[in-house]
């Protein structure tokens, strides 16, 4: 992860909902809404110095929120073990899968684990949850405002110590 790339993100993490689509665009990562067939709730595709990431069109608009923050935490942490950039490798996430693939491309358990801690600290960064909470304590009314899913940010509430 390069400091330049953090600059980028974290200049974004001063307003809810982050805008993800700035994110994607400064890094220069192409990102898509499509139809994917089967689980598939996301993906992340090197192809040469480039990447794509792709959100499941099918899925709610809080749920592509979230897998698009997922993916880009692969970019910022994971994209070494997509190869050299010589050929196409692409990491595909299942909603309801083990979190691990075959083939050239293995991210495990523990990856899956990180992109997700990440991808909460992008969609829901700390000190903007921390400050939303200290004018309503309505989970329904923080999932809104962020534009997550009312557990994604009922964990979150969890792991900043605001809830018990």
């Amino acid at each position: 992860m390069e400091k330049s790339e953090m600059n980028i993100v974290a200049r974004h993490l001063t307003k809810a909902p982050v805008d993800l689509e700035a994110i994607f665009s400064e890094l220069g990562i192409e990102y898509n809404a499509l139809w994917m067939d089967g689980e598939a709730s996301g993906s992340i595709t090197r192809n040469g110095d480039s990447f794509t990431v792709v959100v499941n069109a099918l899925e709610s608009t809080n749920r592509q929120r979230f897998t698009a923050a997922h993916e880009l935490a692969h970019y910022l942490l994971h994209r070494d073990l997509m190869g050299d950039g010589k050929k196409m490798h692409r990491h595909i996430d299942m909603l309801y899968g083990s979190g691990e693939q075959s083939g050239d491309v293995v991210f495990k358990r523990l990856h899956e684990i990180e992109a997700n801690r990440i991808a909460a600290q992008i969609v829901m960064p700390k000190k903007l949850v921390e400050q939303e909470h200290a004018t309503t304590t309505d989970t329904a009314a923080l999932a809104n405002k962020f534009g997550v899913s009312k557990a994604a940010m009922e964990i979150r509430l969890k792991t900043l110590g605001l809830r018990g």
